[in-house]
């Protein structure tokens, strides 16, 4: 039996409790080295998501440099070549509408609303002087694709008609509660869908295609054809949709690596179990970044900050929620935010937790000035 030492904290490491993986992982990139080895990869993609609709809030960030940072420690610490993959969800929604006789609600998505060339200037503004000064600080490359784009490839589409031929077992899973994963298509001639698909029915379906019915508002009835080689495009509940882009990010020579904030958690077990519905399939590996929570102790979320309930704890500054009102440097914020988070990962404890925004605070004006608060 040997006995470890634990390393002397930072002056401004925070107060961690106990990890439940004490003395098995040393540094939460070898969350994947078991996937890893199994493989044998060279290569890993790290695969994260960037929400477009609004400005991103601090939570969001710490999640997209712990991406920067793990790549870096996979490719440092793992021997391998590292990636980074982001995800830009332009299928959320910009519009709103509801049926005055039925209170159905219809949806325009931000692909639909905006149009390729303003949602990637959005991702541009959101994103871009973030993104490529984390680059700079640890070397790690990265590409952003919309979900439209995504799911315009013919192996998206392969996947997602793979899913349609073990729905009456993949449905049971991805909602476990009532067995209905609604599927939604635009209109044509609009662009509007039916956000919970109430009327869209799936009418024929096989290896290489399937046609389904939906109703628009204005428009009325109409069909949609779904093939690897067709323009349909495909409103997938979020469940449903990370099922679909995991099993095809699992086609890349890449190993892929999933990096979603400890939230996700939940959703991630049904998304292992949907696996699980395929023969010889394995979920991807996953590691999970710290969520910051609001003086509630919810964490800091763009639907509470739209209905006004994303309570700050006392003192904490408002640019955590809206990060376009930092009055500094993309690049200063960007270097804070690489030694804030650098200083999660040095110990496990400190990265499989929580903050709120009242110690975050501290934290960031310690490791923005380099002394106590």
């Amino acid at each position: 039996m040997t006995s470890s030492v634990s390393p002397v904290p930072e002056p401004n490491a925070p107060v961690s409790p106990v990890s439940v993986t004490v003395d098995a992982v040393e540094h939460s990139v070898d969350f994947v080295r078991p996937r890893l080895r199994a493989r044998a990869a060279r290569r890993v993609a790290l695969y994260a998501g960037v929400q477009i609709n609004g400005a991103p809030h601090v939570g969001t960030n710490v999640m997209q440099t712990a991406a920067f940072l793990l790549a870096a420690a996979a490719r440092d610490r793992l021997g391998v070549a590292a990636e980074l993959r982001f995800g830009a969800l332009d299928n959320a929604p910009h519009d709103t509408r509801v049926c005055p006789r039925t209170g159905t609600r219809y949806t325009r998505s931000y692909h639909h609303a905006l149009g390729p060339a303003r949602t990637e200037e959005l991702v541009k503004r959101f994103y871009g002087g973030l993104f490529d000064a984390l680059t700079a600080l640890t070397g790690v490359p990265y590409t952003v694709e919309t979900y439209t784009r995504q799911q315009h490839s013919p192996a998206f589409r392969e996947e997602f008609l793979a899913s349609l031929g073990r729905w009456e077992e993949l449905r049971w899973t991805l909602a476990p509660s009532s067995g209905h994963v609604p599927i939604s298509f635009p209109c044509p001639q609009c662009g509007w869908l039916q956000k919970a698909g109430e009327h869209t029915e799936l009418l024929e379906a096989g290896e290489r295609g399937a046609r389904f019915a939906a109703v628009c508002l204005d428009h009325g009835r109409y069909e949609t054809d779904v093939r690897p080689d067709g323009e349909a495009w495909l409103g997938l509940t979020t469940l449903h949709r990370n099922l679909v882009k995991e099993r095809l990010a699992d086609r890349d020579e890449a190993m892929p690596v999933i990096v979603k904030g400890a939230d996700w958690a939940p959703g991630c077990r049904l998304l292992d179990e949907a696996f699980l519905c395929f023969p010889g399939a394995h979920p991807p590996a996953r590691v999970f970044t710290p969520v910051v929570l609001s003086a509630s102790g919810a964490k800091l979320s763009k639907s509470l900050m739209r209905e006004g309930r994303a309570e700050l704890s006392p003192g904490t500054p408002p640019w955590m929620l809206y990060a376009t009102r930092w009055e500094g440097t993309a690049q200063r914020y960007a270097v804070t935010l690489h030694r804030l988070v650098s200083l999660m990962l040095s110990d496990p404890r400190h990265f499989e937790r929580g903050y709120t925004t009242s110690e975050l605070a501290r934290m960031w004006t310690e490791s923005e000035t380099g002394r106590p608060a």
